[in-house]
């Protein structure tokens, strides 16, 4: 009867299955399958580590509230990882940089190699803590000291775990234009490129004429994928970069230097293959006509975006006929667009300007010119021709559904108080939602509408199949123009040359589009982790400024603020602020009868606090006080 009794109590005890979720302090969470948070005490969280997938025995607390004992370690995914070496009296740990870790992970004598106390190390988990609470870990590499130079673009690129070197085969790889015969010979056309003049791997350049309806613009890019096979070395370790990574301080380039920057770069004076895209450009910015063909180019000229622009504003004089003739056809292009599609608002860019210790020395606001716009434009002409051209099969088209399906029910309650006349309007069709964010434009509310709805859109894709782009306000869309530096537009000159030559489009699986798009998204992390690092240090000195700032992004904890003349991003925690403070998820900002905090309101900050943990600045709201600025 007793082991019956002890059978049947077992039986009842509820069991499930989830994930591990960790915090700063000694206890955590499992995230179950079915979505219940179930609270882990420290004894418990001890034996398994933030990730892990467990199987736990679910308790029921007097006060209904959920605790979970593990009964079994299911999957352990974490395996190497990057940290601070430091010391607790006579022992020695790795405290790894992992978010919601806060563990310290032994280092036994034997696996410390040769790292100090302080060094910033890349590390392997050794040991799991699950039967005995003791976990271990052993050291890979050491990176280096916090302040050695360049230190946090080296410590990132080992967190994320970019390549950075290139094996034998792919720097052996022969380039051989295996399209040498279809290609026709446009080295009488007098192409110039336009770029940063620090720039080296230049994918594209440009030739206009006039004609008697417009102007015909010449588009030529770069043409890597006719030089690079299938399946090489030099193709797979493109593919596993997947863009170029650029960090302030240091660039790793999709491709080699030696292709990237000299064989296959479209450099002054040097014939140089290329996919060519000839449109006709009506005087109304309509594209009439366009072809695609393989060419031979010479670049005439390497101009830099500072130059042209004191070209086309008359303060200097270049010789060169198509630079004015390239800025009256961006002209109509970009009228015709913001007519019948969707411009995004042009935003200041930041410089960091590094010094020998390759630290901030100085932060420069750029606002981009006339020669930007006009090269922008000309990419985005040729990008859509392309994206037309490919639209009949499937390919590798950039598509944006708009807005977020969690969100509809937000903007239609925001449309429904500041615009009701559009309460009916279908915005996740294309034509709704170029007719909403058309009426937003065109409205006098006072409400930041257009950045409301913003913040509650999708993330572009890349997709084989042809959709729509919202957020440029087009049917399909693609983009080749930059094959030297991402992998995705190389796909694209791939399938662009299969039609020219009459031969099956080679289109990328679902797994290479998803693998794609994440290593595009660590570039991004790689870029901002960098930069977030050298702000911190930048502002640590900075505690008595005031800054003139505006509100980025609104949650209910607070607010994000970005510095007016820095860029620099920081929280503002709703707490900080005398009275309690109410979220509207809809219109997305803080307030109570006194405040309101809404996106791109003006404020005046300063610095409260920089978490060198996270790498994170939090800031405080210097209110009824008069704004300055500081850079």
């Amino acid at each position: 009867q007793l082991k019956q009794l002890k059978r049947d109590i077992e039986a009842a005890k509820e069991r499930a299955e989830g994930i591990v979720r960790g915090r700063q302090r000694r206890f955590g969470f499992v995230r179950l399958d079915d979505g219940r948070d179930v609270f882990l005490p420290p004894e418990q969280m001890d034996r398994v580590l933030p990730g892990d997938r467990v199987a736990i025995v679910v308790n029921r607390g007097d006060d209904d509230k959920l605790s979970g004992e593990i009964e079994k370690l299911l999957d352990s995914p974490l395996s190497t990882f990057t940290g601070s070496y430091v010391t607790r009296g006579q022992a020695h740990f790795v405290e790894p940089d992992l978010p919601r870790f806060g563990k310290l992970l032994f280092l036994p004598p034997a696996e410390r190699k040769k790292a100090q106390p302080g060094d910033l190390i890349s590390c392997q988990l050794k040991r799991h803590p699950f039967r005995d609470g003791r976990a271990q870990a052993q050291i890979l590499k050491r990176i280096g000291q916090p302040e050695q130079p360049g230190i946090e673009a080296d410590y990132t690129i080992a967190k994320l775990g970019l390549p950075c070197d290139w094996s034998e085969q792919a720097l052996a790889t022969e380039l051989v234009d295996r399209c040498a015969e279809q290609r026709e010979d446009l080295t009488d056309l007098p192409f110039v490129t336009i770029d940063a003049s620090e720039t080296r791997d230049i994918d594209d350049a440009l030739y206009a004429e006039a004609t008697a309806e417009g102007w015909r613009v010449v588009v030529a890019v770069a043409d890597p994928s006719a030089f690079i096979a299938a399946g090489s070395a030099l193709e797979q370790a493109a593919a596993e970069r997947g863009t170029t990574v650029y960090m302030p301080g240091k660039v790793l380039p999709m491709l080699p230097d030696a292709v990237s920057a000299e064989a296959l770069s479209l450099v002054e004076g040097q014939e140089r293959a290329a996919i060519v895209c000839d449109m006709q450009i009506g005087a109304d910015g309509d594209i009439t006509s366009y072809r695609f063909s393989q060419a031979r180019i010479r670049s005439r000229a390497k101009l830099s975006y500072s130059e042209v622009a004191a070209h086309l504003g008359g303060d200097s004089s270049l010789p060169h006929a198509s630079l004015e003739l390239l800025f009256q056809a961006h002209r109509a292009l970009l009228a015709r667009r913001r007519e019948q599609h969707l411009v995004i608002a042009d935003k200041p860019e930041f410089r960091l300007m590094l010094n020998e210790q390759r630290k901030i020395e100085q932060i420069l606001r750029v606002e981009r010119n006339d020669a930007h716009k006009l090269v922008e434009e000309c990419m985005v002409a040729a990008n859509r021709c392309a994206a037309d051209w490919l639209r009949d099969e499937a390919a590798l088209f950039m598509t944006h559904s708009g807005i977020r399906e969690d969100r509809v029910d937000n903007v239609k309650a925001v449309l429904a108080e500041a615009l009701p006349e559009l309460a009916e309007t279908n915005f996740t069709e294309l034509a709704g939602y170029v007719a909403l964010v058309k009426a937003i434009e065109a409205s006098d509310s006072e409400l930041p509408l257009r950045s409301i709805v913003s913040r509650m859109l999708e993330r572009g894709l890349p997709s084989a199949e042809l959709l729509p782009h919202h957020g440029m306000g087009f049917e399909c869309y693609t983009t080749f123009t930059s094959p030297l530096r991402k992998y995705g537009d190389f796909l694209v000159h791939r399938c662009l040359r299969a039609k020219l030559q009459g031969e099956p489009l080679p289109v990328p699986n679902a797994d290479t589009l998803e693998a794609l798009q994440a290593k595009v998204i660590r570039a991004r992390q790689a870029s901002n982790q960098v930069e977030r690092w050298l702000k911190c240090q930048y502002m640590a000195d900075k505690q008595e400024q005031h800054f003139a700032a505006h509100i980025l992004h609104v949650s209910g904890g607070g607010f994000t603020v970005q510095l007016d003349d820095s860029g620099i991003q920081g929280f503002v925690d709703a707490r900080s602020i005398e009275g309690k403070l109410s979220f509207d998820p809809n219109f997305l900002r803080l307030s109570n009868d006194q405040r309101c905090y809404q996106l791109d309101q003006p404020v005046t900050v300063k610095l409260d606090r920089i978490d060198e943990l996270r790498r994170s600045i939090n800031f405080q709201l210097v209110e009824s006080e008069p704004a300055s600025t500081a850079s």
